[in-house]
């Protein structure tokens, strides 16, 4: 049975989501440095938030039939999940930490790669 759409879209992204996951027991077995394993587990979360974004906008088009309304429920519902704007990239304020993994670790005054 072939799920085509949107919903068809959904299912691919999750399918990808779950390959990001499943890579990072190889991974870890196979004792890969630290930071691609890292890598990994924030890639296989973005792509995770992402899906979660997909289906919640789903929902509302299923659910709220006031284009106006879905449009300011979608644009709440992104900014609590740190999405911005659609169209936007999120706005970063000083107080966030970024997700990126450092290059090197500095310890003490010392900087090892």
């Amino acid at each position: 049975m072939s799920i085509g759409g949107e919903r068809g879209a959904a299912v691919r992204h999750a399918q990808r989501a779950t390959g990001q996951t499943l890579a990072l027991a190889s991974m870890i077995a196979t004792k890969r440095p630290f930071a691609a394993v890292a890598q990994q587990i924030l890639a296989a979360r973005g792509s995770l938030d992402s899906l979660l974004m997909r289906l919640v906008e789903l929902e509302l088009r299923d659910c709220v039939s006031n284009s106006q309304a879905r449009d300011e429920i979608d644009e709440l519902l992104r900014t609590a999940f740190g999405h911005g704007a659609r169209g936007r990239p999120p706005a970063r304020s000083g107080r966030h930490r970024s997700r990126a993994v450092p290059s090197t670790l500095t310890v003490e005054g010392t900087s090892a790669p």
